[in-house]
């Protein structure tokens, strides 16, 4: 499992760093910050009202969901590119650090997956970038995978 972890670090540092690299961040290729607001809204109400996420919604419980919402917004913001307002408002993600707290095994990561996928299908991003998302956010729920 560490080999896993080992690489899902790796892959969401040169994920992260490629997408500020390139000419069109995928920021701008997303439609910048509306688009992600939307995105992370349409994904929340998915995780919170669709019986396939039941556990990765059962994460979130006791908390404001709001909060969550924000922080995804503020984070996905910088990871791809665009204005970096996570760190601005809390500091270093530490992805990892962060979650632990939390039981989150392969069946929530695959849940949050599934939440995401149908929140980009409902998004205007360009279907390619989609998937190009999708891989970065695969290597994003193995690094904060905490449970077998």
């Amino acid at each position: 499992m560490n080999i896993l972890r080992h690489f899902a670090k790796k892959i969401l540092a040169f994920k992260t760093d490629l997408f500020r690299r390139l000419e069109k961040p995928m920021y701008k290729k997303m439609g910048e910050f509306k688009v992600i607001d939307k995105l992370v809204n349409d994904f929340y109400e998915i995780m919170s009202t669709d019986p396939v996420a039941e556990d990765c919604f059962a994460t979130h419980s006791g908390k404001d969901i709001r909060e969550s919402a924000e922080k995804l917004k503020y984070f996905l913001s910088g990871w791809t590119g665009g204005p970096q307002m996570y760190l601005e408002k809390y500091g270093h993600p530490r992805l990892r650090g962060r979650h632990f707290p939390f039981k989150i095994g392969a069946k929530e990561g695959d849940q949050w997956l599934y939440c995401m996928r149908k929140a980009l299908l409902k998004s205007p991003i360009d279907p390619g970038v989609q998937e190009e998302l999708l891989r970065a956010f695969e290597g994003i729920t193995k690094l904060v995978q905490n449970q077998d």
